[in-house]
């Protein structure tokens, strides 16, 4: 008798926070099928011989949790269930240490938190040899709850946890990716070095699950002297970007068949 043949889809998942930090993997993955009932935008990017699941779940934990339910519990795409193979959580990351500047790609080793959470990353494993552009620097990275913003408060979190870098939403899938048993990687570019720190008034509106434009307008309408920090952020983050997406690009293409 015939063995039957377990049908699934099971592309690569990336998840990114916002869609400033998806926009330049999605210009070279380009949007091709939406995935009904998605908690959030989420699309089948990329060509056929390399199909990647994309979603933007929305910034901090409470976000990112949502979209992994969905995500995990085997959503239905034309009959078919969705397992992904591999899941990657993207996006930009403050450094937490001297010497990582606005474009470095850190590539996690682990992913901890500030309640004692730590998890190993399974992929991608050992990196094929020869050189990496842009250059894939390996460290460990904090998962907070919210934006760790001063320069002080940064240079103190990475002493304390020994991590490189941090952000708010990795921790959150790194365990229940654990709990399903499916590979797990974490990519992220660095969009503040340690010595940068936002004004309380900017923090304050990149706060909460997506940035709102109307909240910024608003800002800039109140404290016009915000203009020249928001032009910066906005230079820096674009640069960032690109880095990731061309970073993400080349481990997907180079790294896929050893999953």
């Amino acid at each position: 008798m015939a063995a039957l043949i377990d049908l699934s889809i099971n592309d690569p998942c990336v998840l990114f926070p916002l869609r400033r930090e998806a926009a330049p993997f999605c210009r070279e993955f380009r949007p091709q099928q939406r995935f009904p009932g998605a908690p959030c935008w989420a699309r089948f990017c990329g060509p056929a011989w390399l199909s990647v699941l994309v979603l933007e779940t929305g910034m901090g934990q409470a976000r990112t949790a949502e979209a992994l339910r969905w995500l995990l519990g085997r959503p239905l795409l034309e009959n078919l269930p969705c397992r992904p193979r591999v899941v990657l959580s993207a996006g930009f990351a403050g450094a937490l240490q001297a010497g990582y500047q606005v474009g470095d790609v850190v590539l996690a080793t682990e992913v901890i938190d500030a309640e004692g959470g730590c998890w190993l990353t399974t992929w991608p494993g050992d990196l094929p040899a020869g050189p990496w552009q842009p250059p894939l620097r390996r460290g460990k990275l904090l998962t907070v709850s919210g934006l760790a913003n001063a320069a002080g408060t940064k240079g103190e979190l990475g002493e304390k946890y020994g991590a490189v870098a941090v952000d708010m939403e990795s921790a959150t899938v790194a365990r229940e990716c654990l709990r399903e048993r499916i590979p797990f990687g974490c990519v992220r570019v660095i969009s503040d070095d340690v010595h940068t720190t936002l004004s309380p008034q900017l923090a304050s509106v990149l706060t909460g699950g997506r940035v709102s434009a109307l909240r910024v307008l608003g800002l800039v309408l109140r404290r016009p002297t915000v203009i020249g920090e928001l032009w910066q952020l906005a230079r820096h983050t674009r640069h960032a970007a690109i880095q990731l997406g061309k970073a993400l690009g080349e481990l997907l293409t180079l790294t896929l068949d050893s999953v």
